[in-house]
């Protein structure tokens, strides 16, 4: 695993937001939450009149404000330190609260979906930017649960549901493995650790015994991963149920702004290019002298014949990702910088943090974090091109109405996808060799492989345990079986082995705010692809574009920001295979390239 010792990797501070869940302010914050929600509770009717909602909706919008903000904070702040049992326990305890919200809050959204849409009362500045969310609350699922069934079940999860989160923390933290090294050392690595090192690491020897450890440690270890999954789908199966929801697919949909008829198109355009997509893995296999590709150097660098590729130092990282994006929005490298200087970014690597890497932001203050681990690979830097294209996608929108802004999963991962492809874009054109020409395709490749095959292997085995959690506790035997079986699905025979504790190490499984989060990052991907299309035709007039665009995120359906933008259909192939056109021509250039230089 690559590291340096002579520079200092940024770090945040959370002391100009909430300091931590002890602080004053953090309190005061709650304290006005529970203050707004009990003035809702004391003021609201059944039924209210247009004056009333007019009246009370600056209430509901302030408590949203406070709770969304100490969501996210307590999920920094555990994130930041896994041993921080208070910030996990204030987690918990804001979910619940935000769900209590929106059930006190329900007669004003089911009084607005009675107002036709053509009422002059949406002129109304208070409500106008409701019309969209209004539509989406009075058609959810969440519509068939009464008052008191919602007291119940937001009762249950803030003791059952909610706390899953720290409980899955709580049991990676646990995780300490014995790897080697090509040098035959031994090295102990923590769960963060061995995420790093299957993202990446150049060492190709470390990556293989790394991931040999990993599936030692979980098959031990999986049934206690198997219990939680069983209780978080427990528990929402019977919330559905108690909803009238017979379809258990309904709820992604809806919080994902995706027709059932879109998904299912992306989703066969890739299966009816399954072999073509393969090949951005098979094609890989000869680097590291094999035929067939192992599973563990799936996100493995290109391979190198010297003593390995030179650590990337991060300010050099950082100019790489500003000089990539200027064309996108000339406004990005000033927001990065930003970032920067506000210590809103953090990259250091510190075995307490949480693996992975994630944006959130703080809706009180406006402000966006990014939560990374930098490990000096050109992986790496994507990463962080990656984050804070989450964070500028926010901050070109931080003007509107908070709801305006909540984009789903599927548009949160467009803006980052995007410019993961714009950096490699530009370190392809400003290449000094056909090698690092290559191995800037290299990562198009795994970029491609991983959001239109492993990211489906994943959905697969979550819809698969979903499906059978329906009628009864899924065992970890069966679970493993299920793994096995999405993997073939995706992967066929182009990986030799398979990565089988997939469904363990991967924190998005147990997202308690996220439901089948998974299928999302592949949508968000191709749809950058298709952006990319965009940004060639459109040429300067692109960032006016690219700006609209994300401003519309947060208050349309997938399906509606396609036909409005890019003037196709997303329930029909042609959108998603124009998208996989542009994804796949990385394969034809680095097969072309290979040929060139042999």
């Amino acid at each position: 695993m690559q590291t340096s010792t002579q520079e200092t990797l940024p770090s945040w501070t959370l002391e100009d937001a909430y300091g931590s869940v002890q602080d004053v302010r953090f309190q005061n914050e709650l304290q006005n939450a529970l203050t707004k929600m009990q003035q809702l509770k004391d003021r609201l009717v059944d039924e209210p009149s247009k004056e009333q909602i007019l009246d009370l909706m600056p209430v509901y919008e302030d408590a949203v404000e406070s709770i969304s903000s100490l969501i996210s904070f307590s999920y920094c702040a555990s994130s930041a330190d896994i041993t921080d049992t208070q910030a996990s326990a204030a987690y918990a305890q804001t979910q619940s609260l935000s769900a209590e919200l929106e059930a006190v809050a329900k007669p004003i959204f089911s009084a607005l979906g009675k107002i036709s849409a053509e009422d002059p009362f949406w002129n109304n500045a208070q409500v106008s930017h409701w019309r969209f969310g209004t539509m989406e609350k009075k058609n959810s699922w969440r519509a068939g649960l009464k008052a008191e069934e919602n007291t119940i079940i937001n009762a249950f999860a803030s003791t059952n549901f909610y706390p899953v989160d720290a409980m899955y923390k709580r049991l990676n933290k646990s995780l300490l493995v014995e790897a080697k090294n090509s040098q035959g050392e031994t090295v102990h690595l923590t769960h963060s650790q061995c995420v790093g090192v299957l993202k990446g690491a150049d060492d190709p020897v470390l990556r293989e015994t790394a991931q040999e450890a990993v599936n030692a440690w979980y098959k031990e270890h999986a049934g206690y991963y198997v219990d939680l999954l069983n209780l978080l789908h427990g528990f929402r199966k019977t919330q559905f149920s108690i909803a009238g929801v017979t379809d258990w697919m309904r709820p992604s949909l809806e919080q994902n702004r995706i027709s059932r008829e879109a998904l299912t198109a992306a989703l066969e355009a890739i299966k009816s290019r399954q072999s073509e997509i393969q090949e951005a893995i098979t094609v890989r296999a000869p680097f590291f002298g094999r035929k067939v590709m192992k599973a563990c150097d799936f996100f493995a660098p290109i391979p190198v014949k010297s003593t390995g590729k030179a650590y990337i130092p991060y300010k050099q990282a950082i100019e790489t990702v500003k000089a990539s994006l200027v064309d996108v929005n000339p406004e990005i490298p000033a927001f990065i910088d930003m970032m920067l200087e506000k210590h809103w970014l953090d990259a250091k690597v510190d075995a307490k943090k949480a693996g992975g890497a994630f944006y959130s932001r703080f809706n009180r203050l406006k402000q966006p974090r990014v939560f990374t681990t930098y490990l000096g690979s050109f992986g790496s830097v994507l990463q962080q091109s990656h984050e804070l294209g989450h964070a500028f996608h926010y901050w070109v929108m931080r003007d509107m109405p908070t709801n305006e802004t909540e984009f789903p999963m599927t548009l949160t991962e467009v803006a980052s996808t995007f410019n993961e492809a714009n950096v490699r874009r530009y370190c392809a054109a400003h290449s000094q060799s056909n090698e690092e020409r290559l191995a800037i395709l290299w990562q198009e490749l795994v970029s491609c492989a991983n959001f239109c095959l492993q990211l489906p292997v994943r959905m697969g085995f979550e819809t698969r345990f979903i499906e059978k959690r329906q009628s009864g506790l899924v065992t970890q035997a069966e679970a493993e079986e299920m793994m096995q079986q999405a993997w073939k699905e995706y992967m066929g025979d182009a990986i030799e082995d398979s990565d089988p504790y997939l469904w363990c190490y991967k924190l998005h499984f147990y997202m308690t705010d996220q439901y089948i989060y998974n299928y999302a990052y592949t949508i968000g991907y191709l749809i950058s692809q298709g952006l990319c299309r965009e940004q060639e035709k459109r040429g300067k007039d692109f960032p006016r574009f690219y700006r609209e665009f994300l401003r519309d995120t947060g208050r349309m359906t997938v399906d509606e920001l396609i036909a409005k933008h890019i003037g196709l259909d997303a329930t029909k192939p042609d959108f998603w295979n124009q998208c996989l056109d542009q994804a796949c021509s990385h394969i034809a250039q680095f097969k072309e390239l290979v040929n060139q230089n042999r």
